[in-house]
Protein backbone atom coordinates (compact mmCIF):
# COMPACT_ATOMS: atom_id res chain seq x y z
CA UNK A 1 0.00 0.00 0.00
CA UNK A 2 2.74 2.38 1.06
CA UNK A 3 4.44 1.53 -2.67
CA UNK A 4 1.33 2.73 -4.18
CA UNK A 5 1.13 5.41 -2.39
CA UNK A 6 4.56 6.37 -2.87
CA UNK A 7 4.40 6.14 -6.91
CA UNK A 8 0.93 8.15 -7.12
CA UNK A 9 3.02 11.15 -5.00
CA UNK A 10 6.32 10.58 -7.73
CA UNK A 11 3.99 10.61 -10.34
CA UNK A 12 1.78 13.50 -9.15
CA UNK A 13 5.01 15.48 -8.76
CA UNK A 14 6.45 14.07 -11.97
CA UNK A 15 3.46 15.62 -13.70
CA UNK A 16 2.92 18.91 -12.09
CA UNK A 17 6.98 19.62 -12.44
CA UNK A 18 6.52 18.75 -16.15
CA UNK A 19 3.57 21.40 -16.53
CA UNK A 20 5.20 23.98 -14.00
CA UNK A 21 7.06 27.14 -15.92
CA UNK A 22 10.35 25.40 -14.58
CA UNK A 23 10.12 23.09 -17.29
CA UNK A 24 10.36 25.82 -20.00
CA UNK A 25 13.26 27.30 -18.53
CA UNK A 26 15.37 24.02 -18.44
CA UNK A 27 18.88 24.33 -20.18
CA UNK A 28 22.03 22.43 -20.22
CA UNK A 29 24.31 23.81 -17.67
CA UNK A 30 27.28 26.12 -18.54
CA UNK A 31 30.58 24.72 -18.03
CA UNK A 32 30.91 27.45 -15.57
CA UNK A 33 27.66 25.72 -13.40
CA UNK A 34 28.95 22.26 -14.13
CA UNK A 35 31.96 23.08 -12.62
CA UNK A 36 30.09 24.77 -9.73
CA UNK A 37 27.78 22.11 -9.46
CA UNK A 38 30.76 19.27 -8.97
CA UNK A 39 32.24 21.81 -6.54
CA UNK A 40 29.10 21.41 -4.59
CA UNK A 41 29.58 17.16 -4.13
CA UNK A 42 33.47 17.93 -3.22
CA UNK A 43 32.32 20.48 -0.43
CA UNK A 44 29.82 18.28 0.89
CA UNK A 45 32.50 15.18 0.48
CA UNK A 46 35.01 17.26 2.63
CA UNK A 47 32.24 17.90 5.35
CA UNK A 48 32.13 13.94 5.68
CA UNK A 49 35.85 13.93 6.08
CA UNK A 50 35.55 15.87 9.32
CA UNK A 51 33.36 13.35 10.98
CA UNK A 52 31.13 16.19 12.57
CA UNK A 53 27.69 15.54 11.77
CA UNK A 54 26.66 19.27 12.21
CA UNK A 55 29.05 20.28 9.82
CA UNK A 56 27.83 17.95 6.88
CA UNK A 57 24.26 18.94 7.73
CA UNK A 58 25.30 22.95 6.97
CA UNK A 59 25.61 21.67 3.30
CA UNK A 60 21.69 20.93 3.45
CA UNK A 61 18.64 23.50 3.54
CA UNK A 62 16.88 23.19 6.77
CA UNK A 63 13.75 21.70 5.42
CA UNK A 64 16.11 19.17 2.90
CA UNK A 65 14.68 15.56 2.56
CA UNK A 66 17.55 13.39 3.08
CA UNK A 67 16.42 9.93 1.42
CA UNK A 68 19.72 8.30 2.94
CA UNK A 69 21.86 5.05 1.62
CA UNK A 70 22.22 3.13 4.96
CA UNK A 71 18.80 3.66 6.24
CA UNK A 72 14.99 3.52 5.07
CA UNK A 73 14.07 6.17 7.64
CA UNK A 74 13.60 9.79 5.72
CA UNK A 75 15.27 12.35 7.21
CA UNK A 76 13.64 16.07 6.77
CA UNK A 77 14.54 17.88 10.07
CA UNK A 78 18.28 18.69 10.56
CA UNK A 79 17.88 16.60 13.91
CA UNK A 80 17.13 13.46 12.05
CA UNK A 81 19.97 14.37 9.21
CA UNK A 82 22.43 14.79 12.00
CA UNK A 83 21.41 11.38 13.95
CA UNK A 84 21.97 9.55 10.51
CA UNK A 85 25.17 10.78 9.75
CA UNK A 86 26.43 10.66 13.16
CA UNK A 87 25.21 7.02 14.36
CA UNK A 88 24.90 5.14 10.94
CA UNK A 89 27.39 6.78 8.06
CA UNK A 90 30.27 8.70 9.71
CA UNK A 91 31.42 5.98 12.10
CA UNK A 92 32.32 3.96 8.43
CA UNK A 93 34.75 7.03 7.32
CA UNK A 94 33.21 7.06 4.21
CA UNK A 95 34.65 8.85 0.89
CA UNK A 96 32.61 9.39 -2.27
CA UNK A 97 33.71 9.73 -5.81
CA UNK A 98 31.26 10.11 -8.23
CA UNK A 99 31.64 7.76 -11.13
CA UNK A 100 29.65 9.20 -13.83
CA UNK A 101 27.12 12.27 -13.49
CA UNK A 102 23.98 14.16 -15.22
CA UNK A 103 23.73 17.90 -14.57
CA UNK A 104 20.59 19.72 -15.01
CA UNK A 105 20.31 23.62 -14.36
CA UNK A 106 17.09 25.20 -14.03
CA UNK A 107 17.09 28.83 -12.89
CA UNK A 108 18.53 28.38 -8.86
CA UNK A 109 17.76 24.71 -8.92
CA UNK A 110 20.72 22.52 -9.94
CA UNK A 111 20.14 18.28 -10.30
CA UNK A 112 23.51 16.44 -10.40
CA UNK A 113 22.30 12.80 -10.73
CA UNK A 114 24.29 9.48 -10.90
CA UNK A 115 26.72 7.13 -9.63
CA UNK A 116 29.24 7.40 -6.82
CA UNK A 117 30.86 4.76 -4.43
CA UNK A 118 32.03 5.24 -1.33
CA UNK A 119 34.84 3.73 0.16
CA UNK A 120 35.06 3.33 4.18
CA UNK A 121 37.25 3.59 6.52
CA UNK A 122 37.89 0.02 6.78
CA UNK A 123 38.59 -0.30 2.85
CA UNK A 124 35.22 -1.64 1.64
CA UNK A 125 33.13 0.32 -1.33
CA UNK A 126 29.75 0.88 -1.61
CA UNK A 127 28.43 2.15 -5.72
CA UNK A 128 25.48 3.76 -5.16
CA UNK A 129 22.84 5.71 -7.27
CA UNK A 130 22.68 9.25 -6.05
CA UNK A 131 20.56 12.90 -7.13
CA UNK A 132 21.43 16.13 -5.47
CA UNK A 133 18.98 18.52 -5.82
CA UNK A 134 20.49 22.12 -4.96
CA UNK A 135 18.80 25.84 -4.52
CA UNK A 136 20.83 28.79 -4.53
CA UNK A 137 19.66 30.66 -1.14
CA UNK A 138 18.55 34.25 -1.18
CA UNK A 139 22.48 35.02 0.23
CA UNK A 140 23.68 33.63 -3.17
CA UNK A 141 24.71 30.33 -0.98
CA UNK A 142 23.58 26.70 -2.65
CA UNK A 143 22.14 24.17 -0.21
CA UNK A 144 20.96 20.76 -0.72
CA UNK A 145 17.30 20.72 -0.70
CA UNK A 146 16.99 16.91 -1.91
CA UNK A 147 19.07 14.28 -1.45
CA UNK A 148 18.60 10.85 -2.32
CA UNK A 149 20.98 7.97 -2.61
CA UNK A 150 20.83 4.46 -2.18
CA UNK A 151 22.70 0.81 -2.90
CA UNK A 152 23.17 -0.81 -6.72
CA UNK A 153 21.05 -3.38 -6.72
CA UNK A 154 22.84 -6.34 -6.93
CA UNK A 155 23.27 -8.21 -10.36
Amino acid sequence: MKTQRNILIAATVFLALAASPLAATSSPCTPQQEADILALFALWNRSLATGDAAKVDANYARDAVLIPTLSNQIRNTPAERIAYFKAEFLPKKPSGKIDKHYLKCIGDVAINSGLYTFTFGDGTKAPARYTFVYQKQRDGKWLIIEHHSSKMPKP
